[in-house]
């Protein structure tokens, strides 16, 4: 890593209260599904493991808290490392693989291997993904602590809205709903043929307003000393200023030209809607001196080197 490259300060302090029980509930159902395989090979009754399973979760949940509480920075050195935050999938991983690979395993692929296996598995990838979210969170949040020097609601503008998605929700809604019906099932299956349908109508035809910009806590996108934090829903990103190659305006957008993998590609740009953006001359203003000030850091960084 060049000098013009190097990591911003982090502002590290002991973990929230959210992470640590987070993370003692992530522990918990990892050392839960643990022993649900090791109950498995070892032939133990379903109700026998069902009374022990609640007991582990609780027990390791409890000091996987008390863990985290003591670990200064624990949640940042997981944040900051695509692979340390990969690795909080690898249980929910073997779990699948124990599964796929019963046939040449001492365990027989039961219903009740199956059921089981499979819980396990779902339970460590979906506590999985919060931790890996809670710790990106709290690595963006600590390298970026100062106060923005500007910030703005981001309603997407460009290639990419939420139309697509949300026409194949409904599309795969409707077609779930048609083969309920060819299976015989006449309760569910109409209804979610005509939910589907009356959704995707209402949107066609504007029966009702999903403008971003009427929620109660639209997305935004905060310019800070490091950097860009982008509100992601479930998760912020950073976008370090050496990343970013431009900041322009148009009649309709606000645009920031980013580089991602050392590709340049408008792909990777954020386009905000112009619309959403209550002064969008004084937060171009704004971007334009905080991309400034970064830039010159990074030229003295370079010359002390030198």
């Amino acid at each position: 890593m060049t000098s013009h490259e190097r990591r911003p300060t982090l502002e590290i302090g002991e973990p929230d209260i959210g992470f640590q029980a987070g993370f003692g509930f992530y522990l918990g159902l990892v050392a839960a599904g643990v022993a649900t395989i090791v109950g498995l090979l070892a032939d133990v009754g379903t109700a026998t493991l069902l009374g022990v399973l609640p007991s582990t979760v609780t027990v390791v949940a409890i000091v996987g808290h008390i863990y985290a509480r003591g670990a200064r920075g624990l949640p940042e050195r997981i944040g900051r490392s695509r692979w340390r935050r990969l690795g909080c999938y690898a249980p929910a991983g073997a779990f699948t693989a124990v599964l796929l690979t019963a046939g040449i395993t001492p365990v027989e692929a039961t219903g009740r291997f199956v059921v089981l296996t499979v819980a396990a598995a779902v339970l460590a990838g979906v506590s999985g993904f919060g931790l890996d979210r809670m710790a990106k969170n709290r690595y963006v949040d600590a390298l970026t602590a100062d106060e923005p020097a500007a910030t703005w609601t981001w309603q997407r503008s460009g290639g990419w809205n939420g139309e697509p998605a949300y026409a194949v929700i409904m599309a795969v809604m409707i077609l779930a709903g048609v083969v309920s019906v060819w299976q015989g099932e006449w309760y569910l299956g109409p209804f979610w043929i005509v939910y589907g349908v009356v959704m995707i109508l209402s949107r066609r035809y504007g029966w009702y307003d999903l403008d971003e910009t009427d929620h109660w806590n639209p997305p935004e996108i905060r310019a800070h000393e490091a950097g860009l934090v982008v509100d992601r829903s479930f998760w912020n990103e950073f976008v370090p200023w050496e990343t970013i190659d431009g900041v322009r305006l148009t009649d309709d957008e606000l645009v920031v030209e980013r580089r991602r993998f050392g590709l340049d590609s408008s792909l990777f740009d954020l386009r905000c809607d112009r619309s959403a953006i209550d002064d969008a001359e004084a937060v171009l203003e704004a971007l334009e001196r905080a991309r400034g000030r970064a830039d010159r850091r990074d030229s003295r960084a370079v010359e002390a080197a030198d």
